[in-house]
């Protein structure tokens, strides 16, 4: 787009306008997810979706089993949620073992919040 972006009264050049685009939209994201998150957490009162939340809200991210457990209980209240959105955890090596050990249902199910890496790891295992 050419879009003028302004901070504090100035026009950002274009590199700067996008990188404050980006940094908006994904703290958009990130608002989104703990929304759902809270709805789902009021409406079940179960600690492991509690703590997932406090996860998300701590580390922007889930693990994958979190993940699992939260896109099933979402899908099945009906809340809306946009899985991509929602970023998922690799870095610890529990967390690749876990992705590796999960059943191709649940793999399929957190797909969308995969980075594309994390994806063909995934076909790997």
């Amino acid at each position: 787009f050419n879009v003028a972006v302004f901070e504090n009264g100035l026009v950002l050049d274009k590199k700067s306008a996008e990188k404050k685009l980006n940094k908006h939209i994904e703290k958009m994201r990130l608002d989104s997810c703990i929304t759902s998150l809270k709805a789902l957490a009021e409406k079940e009162n179960n600690p492991i979706l509690v703590n997932a939340l406090d996860y998300y809200q701590k580390n922007k991210c889930l693990t994958p089993k979190f993940a699992f457990v939260v896109f099933w209980r979402l899908d099945s209240q009906k809340i809306d949620y946009h899985p991509s959105f929602f970023k998922i955890s690799l870095k610890r090596e529990s967390h690749k073992k876990d992705l590796a050990n999960m059943h191709i249902d649940r793999v399929h199910l957190i797909w969308k919040a995969l980075s594309s890496s994390q994806r063909k790891m995934a076909i790997k295992f």
